[in-house]
């Protein structure tokens, strides 16, 4: 059986297998990550907490090698999941164990649903609830350093010693409002593993390219598709192998040759002669469809940014009214777009539509 003094760190694979049967039997646990993502493509998972009761276990993963029991209880549908924050947890488990952790719960989402900031940290909220003050020395912290001190250790646990109270006061908060189905709504879209893949094909919707030719935008497809492989491949940054403004600015210039593509001295000086010859073939293969990728944003006149500065206090106030954040309802992004386009796959669906979109539309309307 496991010990007392094994409640802190789990750095031993002999430990991890007498804590699974535990593991296997949780209704909940809390969880929290820490990981470096300074140097790789994708993050590298260091540390692994789990609150369960009173208990807060730190599970080494770089030191123990067979994660299977861990593996299962993140996908444990009888086991509920608690987050603070659980956007990049989510991705780098997603990345380490193929599947994202279900079901789940996010407490900064939950805290929003009552009023607190969207982004509120777990800190400042475990003090609003508890009256705890944690001690955040170590957030800076290099978690693939071993052995790990007691201080990170300590730090590491406290990051979800709390989560079940604060998990308890959200949850209760929401419950009695009657929404939810609303929290529910919000935490399947943050669950959708769709969130966590990473397709080169899909690489050029981190970019935006509404204001070059049709043949550029085809162009800078190609290489924003061609820069996620390579990364992806290496297990790279992407702006380790070619930065954005480069992009662009090979997509818009069009070299024709190697040399002409280093002239413009936009390539790495060690990588530069090793992608010319592949970018320059990439972008001569590049062909040009009919339609345009992106779509040129004309910018708001001055008596458009009044209308929506009047949805902007106007979603101020139904936040306030309702006693949720403001960016749960919508963002100013989202505002404009639905400004512009009379639409909106956000704030015209689901539990926003008629607490938000409707009274929007209609004060558009009028």
């Amino acid at each position: 059986m496991m010990t007392a003094l094994m409640n802190y760190l789990i750095d031993q694979q002999h430990q991890l297998d007498e804590l699974a049967p535990t593991l296997e039997k949780l209704e909940w646990v809390a969880i929290d990550t820490e990981f470096l993502r300074e140097k790789t493509y994708s993050a590298k998972l260091c540390l692994v907490q789990l609150g369960i009761g009173d208990n807060q276990y730190c599970i080494d993963v770089l030191l123990i090698p067979d994660l299977t029991a861990l593996a299962n209880l993140l996908i444990n549908p009888n086991t509920l999941k608690v987050f603070h924050a659980a956007s990049q947890d989510l991705e780098v488990l997603y990345q380490t164990f193929g599947s994202v952790p279900n079901p789940i719960f996010d407490t900064q989402l939950a805290a929003a649903f009552c009023g607190a900031d969207l982004q509120i940290g777990y800190a400042g909220l475990v003090e609003q609830v508890t009256q705890v003050v944690l001690d955040k020395g170590q957030s800076r912290t290099d978690w693939t350093v071993r052995p790990l001190s007691t201080a990170q250790i300590r730090y590491a646990g406290e990051d979800v010693e709390y989560l079940w109270a604060v998990y308890e006061n959200t949850r209760e908060q929401i419950a009695e409002q009657g929404r939810l189905e609303w929290l529910e709504d919000e935490i399947a879209v943050l669950s959708n593993e769709d969130n966590y893949k990473s397709d080169p094909a899909q690489a050029y919707l981190r970019l935006s390219g509404g204001n070059l030719k049709r043949s550029a935008q085809y162009r800078l497809k190609a290489l924003a598709e061609w820069r996620e492989s390579y990364a992806q491949e290496r297990n790279i940054p992407r702006t380790w192998v070619i930065k954005d403004p480069a992009l662009y600015d090979i997509a818009v210039q069009n070299p024709k040759t190697p040399k002409a593509l280093l002239d413009m001295d936009v390539l790495g000086k060690k990588s530069g002669s090793r992608f010319a010859p592949q970018i320059v073939n990439l972008i001569r293969a590049a062909k040009t469809e009919d339609n345009p990728i992106w779509r040129a944003v004309e910018p708001l006149s001055k008596a458009d940014k009044r209308e929506c500065q009047k949805l902007m206090q106007a979603t101020t106030a139904i936040a306030k009214e309702q006693g949720v954040a403001q960016a749960l309802l919508g963002t100013r992004k989202d505002i404009e777009h639905l400004y512009r386009h009379r639409q909106s796959k956000k704030l015209i669906n689901g539990w926003r539509q008629s607490v938000i979109g409707e009274p929007l539309l209609e004060l558009l309307s009028s």
